[in-house]
């Protein structure tokens, strides 16, 4: 049931679904089976071959109904249609593919003429939106067609034409293969991802390389993003900066085809740069400049405004943090982002409530947060973050047993998790927030034994992103939060 279910998701996402999911005032168990399935009525086997047949998913009938259902499901992919303003690149391949599968019926039949003229219009599509795969079974349906109707000129020309490419897409494959077995292994966990920095300055040299001998898009767009992930996994979001900035003056040149690559996403990542470099006016003017472009129902939108909100709290702008949290929790398609994503503005609400109560004065924490499950198998990313926020939570509410009880904890965490370089500031700030409880809570003593570990907390920079270790509210704001705590409950 779950493979039609997804089925059904994919084609209510066309423009068409309205043509494709059509009333059929039929009464057999095929229609009535299509219509709770398309209306959402059902949800697994037991429910739909009880009210279909009053028995249980294993009923011979019912089993070969769901087969009958599921084909026509597939059936309808090929009636799907993208929006064409939306999903300008998505509906144009399609369009070349549909105009491929026509030129080769023709060619099957013997309609060389006609094939040559479809083909044709598929291969000027191809060629615009640099759809490599489908410009090489153009020139292939073309030559065929030539071969055998003894066009000797033509085919010499095209064949000309169709090994260049031919030659292009092998080295576009390869500069492919590098990024997809890069991303790959970026995947796996924060350790693994640790390891590959060391090889990945090469792999991007290479596919750069490979870029500049094809010229195809799908060649630049390997070595960019993978120059994006290298860069973020070592931190260098200077580098990140200029090669947004590189592939905007590509793209003005024609260098880049203006169709296929993603203005939007490099724009996101400009942002995202500058907020890695702390950069956080800079990165606020563009990100107000920039939302706008983002469509609001859109994943897109929601990633753009965690960099806003970022940008917002580290630039200590909390009511500008508020606009974004609640434009981001009043937005109805919140509910169609992932877990982990809902999760996280979860997590950034509750920051945001620690760190300024003038804004949410009154408003209880969510208590989720207090028994959120461990963030990544690695013990790193956002449990740190969660980890402190509880901290700082306890800390305002004057829970002093509480805190005492997590002092062990968060020894054991610093020796069990946070051994390497890259965890360096999570462990200095967790030493700070064991030393405010060993120090009584008094704020002139902690700002006394804890200059060093502060000091040094300072002179320690962020590590990238290979190593999942993320700073909600920076170190240095969290402690001059806390002591102004110390100060004012203690």
């Amino acid at each position: 049931m779950e493979e039609i279910l997804q089925l059904v998701e994919v084609l209510k996402a066309s423009p068409t679904k309205g043509s494709l999911f059509k009333s059929n005032r039929s009464t057999s168990k095929e229609a009535q089976f299509f219509a709770m399935v398309t209306s959402g009525a059902i949800k697994d086997d037991t429910e739909a071959a009880q009210q279909l047949y009053n028995d249980l998913p294993n009923n011979y009938k019912y089993k070969m109904l769901k087969h009958r259902v599921k084909a026509k499901l597939y059936d309808m992919l090929l009636l799907y249609e993208f929006d064409n303003d939306e999903n300008l690149i998505y509906q144009q391949e399609q369009y070349c593919q549909q105009l491929l599968i026509k030129a080769n019926v023709l060619f099957r039949n013997q309609r060389f003429q006609l094939a040559v003229s479809i083909a044709n219009k598929a291969l000027s599509v191809a060629i615009m939106f640099s759809f490599t795969n489908q410009t090489l079974l153009a020139y292939e349906l073309i030559l065929s067609c030539y071969a055998f109707t003894g066009k000797h000129t033509l085919y010499q020309k095209q064949v000309s034409e169709y090994n260049k490419m031919l030659d292009n897409k092998i080295t576009e494959r390869k500069a492919q293969n590098i990024y997809q077995l890069m991303r790959v292994s970026a995947h796996k966990s924060v350790k693994n991802r640790r390891l590959l920095v060391a090889e990945l300055d090469l792999k991007v040299q290479e596919v750069k390389e490979l870029w500049r001998c094809s010229g195809t898009y799908e060649a630049f767009n390997s070595f960019y993003k993978l120059s994006i992930l290298y860069y973020e996994m070592i931190g260098d979001f200077e580098k990140i900066l200029q090669l947004t900035i590189f592939s905007e003056k590509l793209l003005a040149k024609g260098l880049v085809n203006k169709y296929r690559f993603d203005s939007l996403y490099n724009k996101y990542i400009l942002v995202y740069a500058l907020l890695r470099l702390k950069r956080y006016a800079t990165g606020l003017e563009y990100a107000t400049e920039y939302m706008k472009l983002f469509d609001e129902r859109s994943a897109n939108w929601f990633a753009f405004q965690e960099n806003f909100y970022l940008l917002a709290i580290h630039e200590k702008n909390y009511e500008l943090a508020e606009v974004v949290i609640h434009r981001v929790l009043h937005n109805n398609s919140i509910n169609n982002v992932s877990v982990s994503a809902k999760e996280r503005w979860k997590i950034y609400e509750a920051y945001l409530f620690v760190i300024n109560r003038k804004i949410y004065s009154g408003k209880a924490i969510n208590p989720f947060l207090m028994s959120l499950p461990e963030y990544s198998k690695d013990k790193q990313g956002f449990n740190v973050a969660i980890l402190i926020l509880q901290f700082i939570y306890y800390l305002q509410k004057k829970e002093t047993e509480a805190l005492l009880y997590r002092i062990e904890s968060l020894k054991k965490y610093i020796n069990t998790h946070l051994k390497d370089s890259f965890s360096l500031r999570s462990k200095l700030f967790l030493k700070l927030l064991i030393l405010s409880v060993t120090e009584d809570f008094n704020a002139a003593a902690c700002r006394k034994k804890g200059l060093k570990l502060y000091q040094k907390l300072i002179e320690t920079p962020t590590p990238g992103d290979a190593y999942a270790e993320i700073e909600i509210v920076p170190y240095e704001h969290l402690w001059e939060h806390i002591l102004s705590v110390l100060d004012d409950n203690y």
